[in-house]
Order: C-alpha cells, then structure tokens, then sequence
C-alpha cells in the first residue's frame, strides 16, 4: 500500500473515535436495556460524541481521494472488492485472501451505515421522539451483531497460519 493510499494520522484518530464511542453506545445500551438506568445520561452524551466522530469519518470518506478509495472498497463499489466477497462467500473465507479485504470490508460498511443510522435515531429520541425506541433497539441490535462478526473476521485475519512448505499463504 502506497503511502497515500493510508489514512492520515488524523483520519486514524476519528475512526479510533468512532470504534470506541460505538463500542461504548453498544455496551451501555445494552446496560440500559438489562435495567441500569442510570446509564442514560452518559449513553446520551456518548452518542452525541460519536456522532461528532461519525460526520467526521463520513466526511472524510466522502471529501478526500484516500477517503473516497477507502468508500468505494467497503461499500462494495470497487469490482475488485465485489470478487473478493464472492469468492471468499463461496469458500467460507478460506480462499487465502484476508477478510479485510473482502468479506470484512463489506461488514465494516454496512456497520458504518448503520450506526450513522441508530446515532440520527438515538439523537431523535433524546429531542423526544420516543416513538422510535423499537427502531433504535432493533438496530442496535443487527449492530451490535455486526460489531461481533467484524471481531470475528479481525481474530481470523490476524491468527497465525500453518505454513506450507516454508511458503507463507
């Protein structure tokens, strides 16, 4: 990977503020939901920061060239990735390639996607639409599912591989 192919030291730091404060709002949520209701007021301001980190990783996917490659990659807009996914679909990931690039690219962007929608959701019911409480637990939930897959593709990208005859995969 070309050095401007990275991300910028400061893109790394916001996706870092977007895994964390979704990580939080999905631990606390469930808290919340299990009964710990004192949680709400920091399940609010924790959502209101990850939605900061969010425009701002939107913002940066969408207003820079790395940004943009890095979007068309994990929303499947890039032939490439859309092959790799299938292939790896087929073989249940065991086609050699790593997940991140396939099959793992594609989680984070429908988990991108998705937690931009459940912090709109959730910052509506804190201006008091509370009609919308079933719609922000039951995408917190397919997120809170797509968090755990995402762990699970991260494991089996970075568990050590036996090697064949001295030949790394």
């Amino acid at each position: 990977m070309a050095r401007d192919e990275r991300r910028p030291t400061w893109a790394i730091f916001l996706l870092l503020g977007v895994v964390l404060t979704v990580t939080l709002q999905l631990a606390s949520g469930l808290l919340l939901a299990l009964g710990w209701i004192w949680l709400l007021p920091f399940h609010i301001i924790d959502g209101l920061v990850a939605a900061l980190f969010l425009a701002g990783e939107w913002s940066w996917l969408l207003g820079s060239g790395a940004g943009r490659r890095s979007a068309a990659r994990i929303f499947l807009l890039s032939a490439t990735t859309r092959r790799r996914v299938v292939r790896q679909w087929r073989h249940l990931g065991r086609d050699g390639t790593l997940l991140r690039e396939g099959l793992d690219a594609a989680v984070a962007g429908v988990f991108l996607l998705l937690a931009s929608v459940t912090v709109i959701l959730g910052i509506l019911l804190w201006r008091g639409a509370g009609d919308l409480l079933p719609w922000h637990r039951t995408l917190a939930a397919f997120l809170l599912l797509l968090w755990i897959l995402h762990l699970a593709f991260s494991i089996i990208d970075h568990w050590p591989r036996r090697h064949r005859n001295g030949i790394s995969p």
